[in-house]
């Protein structure tokens, strides 16, 4: 039994490591040139794999490009769990909350605009990855507003829930927005200090 749960660890191990390959080999061309000019063949040649296997793993050259871009989010969510919001305003906690998020996406700006391309003109495949970053982005903003409330700074009769649902998706429309406008992100950073302000409006304690 031991042996084949370890044969089983190590196949999963070796899937990891060539996904993680064709991944870096892709993002990397494509950096170099663009999606369009880059072929599954050289992809497949950069990662050292036969051209068979990229398909094992991603359908499309896109794919390879939401998968780059899942992981990054990843890496993205934990490191938001170390903001510091002591005492810092309400409406700079989240501006810096989101803002965060973009800067650490902009050397990606094109690679964010296929994301956005293949969630909305493949949503089936996309809906893994859809899921996965959704409980990602959740779990941060809810870890953020417990502690907004615990600090007393938000009203604590509104539903943590509520107020993830609502903020997740100011933010998606806002990231739309940066996507679609690019550097140097002026109309975005200006529709996320007025969307940020008047979110905060309905939510500061109220005095008795």
């Amino acid at each position: 039994m031991t042996m084949v749960t370890s044969e089983a660890g190590r196949r999963e191990r070796a899937k990891a490591t060539c996904r993680t390959q064709i991944i870096a080999a892709g993002i990397r061309l494509f950096g170099e040139r663009s999606i369009d000019a880059v072929t599954v063949d050289e992809i497949a040649a950069a990662a050292d794999v036969g051209k068979g296997t990229i398909y094992n793993y991603f359908r499309t050259k896109e794919d390879i490009v939401v998968a780059f871009m899942a992981d990054v989010e990843r890496k993205i969510q934990t490191e938001l769990r170390d903001l510091d919001t002591a005492d810092r305003p309400l409406a700079e906690t989240l501006t810096a909350f989101i803002r965060l998020q973009f800067q650490a996406k902009a050397p990606h700006h094109r690679f964010v605009r296929v994301f956005f391309a293949q969630m909305f003109l493949h949503t089936d495949r996309f809906l893994p990855h859809m899921s996965e970053i959704h409980q990602m982005t959740r779990s941060t903003t809810e870890a953020l507003f417990l502690s907004l409330q615990k600090r007393g700074v938000i009203r604590d009769d509104v539903s943590i829930g509520d107020l993830t649902l609502v903020f997740n998706n100011v933010h998606l429309g806002l990231s739309a927005l940066w996507a679609i406008e690019g550097p140097p992100f002026q109309a975005t950073d200006h529709a996320l200090q007025r969307e940020v302000a008047l979110f905060c409006e309905g939510l500061q304690t109220r005095k008795p």
